[in-house]
Parts: C-alpha cells; sequence; structure tokens
C-alpha cells in the first residue's frame, strides 16, 4: 500500500462515483478501479459496494477512510516537520558561555534568533573556555562564546572584541593613590586571580609578564567566581583583575586602577565545529554576522 491508493480511495469514497473520482484524480476509470481492487486484495477486505449505478462504503470501508484521512494528514506533518527542521526553523541548539557572553553580545544574540525561530530550543551552559573546547569537540554543545586562544585545530574561531585588564583594591590600599599602577609595583602585592583550568589565559599571560618584568607574583587566592574574589578584595586580602567592561559589577566600595606596562587583553569570541551540520546553528552564526560584523565574515551558503 503506499500513499497514491489512499487518495485514490479517499476520491471514490467522498464522491461515491468512480467516474467522477477518476476525472478528479486525472486518470482513467479502469486504472482507478484496478488499484482501489488491489488495495482490497491487499487489506483482505472489501471496502466498497458496488453495483452497476451505485457506491456505497463497508463498515470496513467506513472505518479505512477515517484511517487513510489520518494517515495522508500525518505524512504532510511529517514532510512539513522535516522539511523546518532541515532548514533550521525547529531544532535545538546548545550553547556554552562564559560570564562575559552574558553582559554583551548573547541576549541581543537569541532575541533576534527567537523572532525568526520560536520553535528552536536553546540550553545555555554556563562554561570554562577549556571545558567548551573539550565540550566542542565531544559533540556536546554546539556554539561557544569563550576566550581565545584555543585549540582551533577541529574548530570554527569568530573573534568578537578584546579588551584590556584593569586592578580592583580597596580605596585605602596603597596603590590607589596610583592614577595607572606600574606593572613593578605589583611585585609583593598579595594577588588574587582565577584559577589555571579556568582562567588560563590571565593566568599563564600574566605569570609570564610579571616573570619577564623581574618578579613572581605573589598569588594568595584562587577563584573562578568574580564575586568571591571581589569579597576577598573587600577583605583586605589582596587585590585581584577584571575585564574593564566589568567595573560596574565592583560597586562604590572598591576602586579600579588601569595597569601600566601590562600588555594583556581579555579576548572574546565564538567557536563552533567546523563539520557541524546543525542547521539551526547555521541560522543562529547568519544572525550573529550580521549584529557583529568581522574583516571576513565567513560564507555559509
Amino acid at each position: 500500500m503506499d500513499f497514491r491508493q489512499l487518495q485514490y480511495f479517499i476520491a471514490v469514497a467522498e464522491d461515491l462515483h468512480f467516474g467522477q473520482a477518476a476525472e478528479r484524480l486525472q486518470i482513467t476509470q479502469p486504472a482507478l478501479s484496478k488499484q482501489i481492487a488491489g488495495l482490497e486484495k491487499m487489506l483482505g477486505v472489501q471496502l466498497l459496494f458496488r453495483t452497476k449505478r451505485t457506491v456505497a462504503l463497508t463498515p470496513a470501508g467506513q472505518t479505512f477512510l477515517q484511517q487513510a484521512r489520518q494517515l495522508l494528514t500525518q505524512k504532510e506533518a511529517a514532510i512539513q516537520l522535516t522539511r523546518r527542521t532541515g532548514c533550521g526553523e525547529i531544532g535545538h541548539l546548545s550553547i556554552g558561555f562564559t560570564p562575559r557572553a552574558i553582559n554583551t553580545v548573547l541576549p541581543p544574540l537569541l532575541r533576534d534568533f527567537w523572532q525568526h525561530y520560536p520553535k528552536v530550543d536553546i540550553n545555555l551552559i554556563e562554561l570554562s573556555t577549556d571545558v567548551q573546547v573539550k565540550a566542542l569537540n565531544q559533540n556536546t554543545i554546539d556554539l561557544g562564546f569563550l576566550h581565545p586562544p584555543i585549540d582551533q585545530r577541529r574548530l570554527q574561531l569568530y573573534p568578537i572584541f578584546e579588551e584590556s585588564i584593569v586592578a580592583v583594591l580597596p580605596p585605602d590600599h596603597a596603590l590607589a593613590s596610583y592614577d595607572t599602577i606600574p606593572l613593578k609595583a605589583l611585585a609583593h602585592v598579595p594577588l588574587i586571580i582565577p584559577p589555571p583550568q579556568v582562567g588560563s589565559i590571565l593566568y599563564g599571560r600574566f605569570l609570564q609578564i610579571c616573570q619577564k618584568a623581574g618578579f613572581q607574583p605573589q598569588i594568595v587566592k584562587e577563584s573562578f567566581s568574580l564575586d568571591v574574589r571581589l569579597c576577598f578584595v573587600s577583605a583586605g586580602l589582596g587585590i585581584t583583575f577584571i575585564p574593564e567592561h566589568f567595573q560596574f559589577r565592583v560597586g562604590n566600595h572598591l576602586v579600579c586602577r588601569p595597569l601600566d606596562d601590562l600588555p594583556l587583553y581579555l579576548k572574546f569570541g565564538a567557536a563552533w565545529r567546523k563539520e557541524s551540520i546543525n542547521p539551526a546553528l547555521r541560522n543562529l552564526l547568519k544572525i550573529m554576522f550580521a549584529q557583529i560584523p568581522m574583516h571576513t565574515p565567513l560564507e555559509l551558503d
């Protein structure tokens, strides 16, 4: 049994006339009769009472008419659902992000995306950069908003912006008197920074810069949480560092100062698997490219 036979049967059942149904279907009456006879033989039941002048549905035919209509409706729904999924109108996206994304690109990007694709389910997961790279390679997330540099062997990276790092300290701290804190002034100051496994860019690069300047930084606390680091600073345990655009998180009880001779920048970008075939991701990337153009936007078509 194929869908064409269902269409033929429904036409005859609605018209109760082989000639009229054949004309509507644009086939010959003998061909239509042959199709209905074949359908009845396959089902093993009689669907229609036939005389020279009348056609009527049998009880089995009445039941099959309802089922045939449902099958055709389900077929059309399946086709439409498949097509919409294939073009990314329906689907699922899993997105990893660092806190920087929440205050910059992610809200407007999701707002525009859902205006065009409201049926796509998006799961947001806060992850460090290193964990995002692992999750991308393991196909557990589709897109990551993270801090380069990263291992790009299987990934496509889209740079978004970079920003300077500033120091955060109590207003009565000795270094608060500086308009710009020189690097060597940090030589004997207790520091609170993200741990290497979650802040590898800041941690590793910062250590290299300090060692090149002739001193080993005094790291007394490590925490991934910015709020925890700020709490430690408020308690007088040391000073910490944040991206310049995070200064709004500091509050009035702490002060921020730029750093001199510290070529340290926090980069931010998006990454995804080069071989990704998720059509919903392709639609999201097109919106992202429009919102955040790069010098050479990638071609997705």
